[in-house]
């Protein structure tokens, strides 16, 4: 059920309307959540910790989107299953609305199918990582929760990165669109990867993957988040890079402030690096 009346209450004038759903494994409860954003209209998905189809769990998305008066979705699941409500998600309804789309994890490849299909930016972030920052955010305005640090590998500025918008986030549920309708376009852009999972073997695959298909070829900038497992990703990835030939001078940058961890902060999707 949701944590207020589906009409808008007289007490909720001015209140950022925040829905709290799940795309894709079933989520616990969001009681924590539902506390700290107390001030907030705040709408949770009915069927959020239930076993449930893709399709059941697009309907909610598309429903809330027909509204149009959202002002954040935050998915806070994760796991599996978020490309089986994939398909049964209107995409347009994104374009059309003043709603930002927000998930992470397994919820990369839908946030990359709605920038790509409307142009229009989501927020790769969980908001279970971050709970405080996120508050700041929603209410003062506090921009910290996008801005995480990064530093440049080698000897290039930073400030020579700025005009290419960002696609991607874990790499493991990015692979998952290959194939697909929805896989970006990747030409120009920043490419940002992050794991929670994989050892070097099974990190330098998805690497070769992608290099396989072509993607480190059309990058402008390869941005590395965190990877828990494997710790430092660097050596691996630039191992794999030089040994399936791509270009020596692709820029590369790293961060420790975007991923898995507790205290993660978020990174926007179809915008600019530094925005």
């Amino acid at each position: 059920m949701t944590t207020k009346q589906t009409e808008k209450k007289p007490e909720a004038a001015g209140r950022l309307k925040i829905g709290l759903l799940g795309l894709s494994d079933p989520a616990p409860w969001p009681a924590d959540l539902m506390e700290a954003l107390d001030f907030c209209d705040l709408h949770i998905s009915p069927i959020l910790a239930q076993p449930s189809t893709g399709q059941q769990r697009a309907a909610i998305w598309n429903s809330w989107m027909q509204q149009g008066d959202f002002d954040w979705i935050f998915d806070v699941s994760g796991g599996n299953l978020s490309t089986l409500a994939l398909p049964y998600l209107d995409l347009d309804l994104y374009r059309s609305c003043r709603t930002i789309f927000a998930g992470y994890s397994d919820l990369t490849p839908v946030l990359n199918a709605l920038t790509a299909a409307t142009g229009k930016e989501t927020l790769l972030f969980s908001a279970w990582q971050n709970i405080s920052v996120l508050q700041a955010f929603l209410r003062d305005g506090d921009l910290r929760l996008v801005r995480p640090q990064w530093q440049a590998v080698g000897s290039f500025p930073l400030r020579h990165l700025s005009g290419s918008t960002v696609t991607g986030g874990n790499i493991r549920c990015l692979l998952k669109l290959a194939g697909t309708p929805w896989w970006p376009d990747f030409r120009g852009r920043v490419l940002f990867l992050e794991a929670r999972s994989g050892d070097a073997f099974a990190i330098a695959s998805m690497v070769a993957h992608l290099c396989n298909a072509g993607v480190m070829n059309q990058i402008a900038v390869l941005a590395l988040g965190q990877f828990t497992q494997l710790k430092d990703p660097l050596p691996v990835v630039q191992t794999v890079l030089e040994q399936m030939g791509v270009s020596r001078d692709l820029p590369v940058v790293v961060t420790e402030e975007v991923g898995h961890a507790p205290g993660s902060l978020g990174l926007w999707i179809g915008k600019e690096l530094f925005s």
